[in-house]
């Protein structure tokens, strides 16, 4: 299956924004080929298909059916992820679902239960930015000591025509922080762990739309670490800032930028860091960053060579960050 010059078939369910800005761009890569789309609206499926050169299916079950496709992207509504995972999983095919893998504790314990949760992965490809390896490393080998701080900020700005489709319903999109600040709460998880306790202050500031605009919160983590979260949706003209700030016995780091792509400061006893500013910022063109070619390429490279790259984000983890928001929402 190593062979050279292999590649992996990809297909995906949903032909909406993140679709044509970060799916069907860049998943024609070294070990990654875009074989075909399907999405119920026939007519956004066949523009897809013509736009990125690849062909439409016209059922899902045509899709999951299809030998080429060895991994199945979900694109499609939150609401939706926890149905098709289970639908794609049974089929046999990998799966790599779009963030949030799960709205509710108990579609998580569906999808953790699946017995092919071994082939599901989430897309959270900010884990992949230069800037997030380089404080995920730090953390990962104690370089700044105890944890004791955690504080993490998403201050970005969507109009009120954003949310007159699913976008606006709080059942379907899960809220502010499933939808824009997951990737931020993921990371989060990543350095802090498990939650003990969530305190948080919820605000919808917009008419004709139940999803909240301003959410802060103090959390509480099993191992110690205090957290701190700021998120808002509410800071026009533009997206400003996604940062997480790190505090430990031996030193503090903060990731910054517009999403998590440039490492603002970093100090660590022992450790000359003066140089990780130039050496791990990136720029990036929008919020979606540079990263999701970058989570392609690598589940590419597992299925093709069973090489794990550190930054992919299984099913079972997928679940807990899911989980890890339900508690701000309880």
């Amino acid at each position: 299956m190593a062979q050279e010059n292999k590649k992996v078939g990809f297909g995906v369910i949903g032909c909406g924004r993140v679709f044509n800005r970060a799916h069907g761009p860049m998943l024609n890569g070294k070990l990654s080929s875009l074989k075909a789309v399907f999405d119920p609206d026939i007519k956004a499926a066949k523009e897809a298909a013509s736009k990125f050169g690849c062909e439409v299916k016209t059922s899902l079950g045509d899709l999951l059916q299809d030998p080429d496709i060895s991994v199945v992207n979900i694109c499609t509504p939150h609401d939706t992820h926890t149905e098709l995972i289970v639908k794609v999983l049974d089929a046999g095919k990998y799966c790599l679902c779009e963030k949030p893998l799960c709205l509710t504790e108990q579609e998580a314990a569906k999808i953790a239960s699946h017995q092919n949760i071994d082939k599901l992965f989430t897309l959270y490809q900010n884990r992949f930015n230069t800037a997030v390896r380089f404080l995920s490393d730090i953390v990962r080998k104690g370089e700044l000591g105890q944890l004791r701080l955690c504080s993490v900020a998403l201050r970005w700005w969507r109009p009120d025509d954003y949310f007159v489709d699913w976008h606006g319903q709080k059942k379907r999109v899960g809220g502010m922080l499933f939808n824009q600040a997951a990737h931020i709460l993921d990371i989060m998880r990543m350095v802090c762990g498990e939650a003990e306790s969530v305190h948080n202050i919820t605000r919808t500031f917009r008419n004709g739309t139940d999803v909240d605009d301003v959410s802060v919160a103090n959390v509480l983590f099993k191992n110690g670490i205090v957290g701190n979260v700021e998120v808002t949706t509410y800071a026009r003209p533009k997206d400003w800032e996604v940062s997480i700030l790190v505090v430990g016995d031996k030193g503090v780091v903060k990731i910054g930028g517009l999403s998590v792509n440039e490492v603002e400061y970093a100090a660590i006893e022992g450790k000359d860091v003066s140089g990780a500013r130039q050496q791990y910022s990136e720029e990036i063109p929008d919020g979606y960053g540079n990263s999701h070619p970058r989570v392609f390429e690598a589940l590419s490279a597992y299925i093709l060579k069973g090489e794990w790259h550190p930054c992919l984000v299984s099913g079972k983890e997928g679940t807990e960050t899911s989980k890890f928001i339900t508690k701000f929402y309880e």
